[in-house]
């Protein structure tokens, strides 16, 4: 009689993912004065939001992805889920820290130390429902794509700690770079895919 609810979790979830997307615009003000300074101010902020829209509408992906074939979620996929969505709900605090201390080292390793938490619970969700599901040998190949996918960008969110933590003023560049990577990556996937069928 009493059980866990798909479309609860996938409506709560939707729900904080269009929220932290909205948030993220916010911190963009409008400037006061058109200079050059204010300009280039606002340039950044705007480049910053869409870096981040990027990586959390990349998030979102996944996470639909990931519950479709859930009928009856686990208390443990609940629980690792709010703990997802705890780290992705960060993301417009960390956008909005970068975005104000553009230099500073600190700013950059938390922005980018959000990303690596997001990554890191989103490969364990991964594994959970490999695991509910009856493991490695039941995925189909688009499955094993998207898992692959999702310990690839944990391998990357290392790369962009250490990143901030030599040259934070490449953080942004390297992060398109890697959601940019990551597009390409699974484009050949699954085109290898296709032929190899």
């Amino acid at each position: 009689m009493f059980q866990n609810s798909h479309s609860r979790l996938v409506g709560i979830s939707d729900g904080i993912f269009a929220v932290v997307l909205t948030l993220m615009v916010l911190d963009i003000d409008v400037p006061a004065r058109i200079t050059t300074a204010s300009m280039l101010a606002t340039g950044w902020k705007v480049l910053l939001y869409m870096i981040s829209f990027g990586v959390v509408s990349q998030y979102w992906v996944y996470h639909q992805e990931l519950f479709h074939a859930i009928k009856e979620p686990t208390i443990q996929l609940l629980v690792y889920n709010f703990i997802y969505l705890g780290f992705i709900c960060l993301t417009p605090f960390a956008t909005s820290f970068l975005s104000d201390h553009p230099q500073e080292r600190i700013g950059a390793l938390m922005f980018a130390g959000v990303i690596f938490l997001v990554d890191a619970v989103q490969f364990i969700l991964f594994r959970l429902v490999i695991r509910a599901a009856g493991g490695q040998a039941q995925l189909t190949k688009h499955d094993r794509e998207e898992y692959r996918g999702t310990a690839t960008m944990l391998i990357i969110s290392g790369i962009y700690i250490v990143v901030s933590l030599i040259v934070p003023q490449l953080l942004l560049l390297v992060i398109a770079l890697g959601l940019f990577g990551r597009t390409v990556q699974t484009h050949l996937w699954r085109r290898w895919g296709a032929h190899h069928d």
